[in-house]
């Protein structure tokens, strides 16, 4: 389901974003398009598929595990940008506006389908029990 509800719609704005940055830029904008909604998937979309199998299993070890996996993916995102946008490595082939662009789009996209996705899926997020 978060394949086609969240992955897709985000595929379809980055390559959009890749079009208009490839024909204002060029090659390195339409580059830094890509590598940014290649970013978004890979640090926002994948959390829902590494959260699921551990809240299943173990409802007690989510927050642990959801706090390490977003420690892990921040100190990763920093390094992927500065890797991506220093000028004597990488940041030579990639636009960097081009880049910072299309992930602020693509991630709004991506978080409000999530949300969109949870919100559809009704699954209970609490439990008041019965007793008073």
């Amino acid at each position: 389901m978060i394949l086609r509800s969240v992955v897709l719609p985000v595929c379809v704005v980055t390559a959009v974003c890749a079009v208009v940055a490839g024909l204002g830029v060029g090659g390195e904008g339409a580059l830094g398009a890509v590598l940014g909604g290649l970013l978004v998937v890979l640090f926002l979309a994948s959390s829902p598929w590494m959260l699921g199998p551990v809240a299943r299993k173990s409802p007690a070890l989510s927050l642990p595990f959801a706090l390490a996996l977003f420690g892990t993916k921040i100190i990763a995102a920093i390094v992927a940008l500065y890797v991506l946008v220093d000028p004597d490595g990488a940041g030579r082939f990639v636009d960097s506006r081009s880049l910072g662009a299309t992930a602020i789009v693509a991630s709004v996209t991506c978080t409000t389908l999530q949300i969109r996705a949870f919100r559809r899926s009704r699954i209970p997020t609490y439990d008041l029990g019965n007793t008073p």
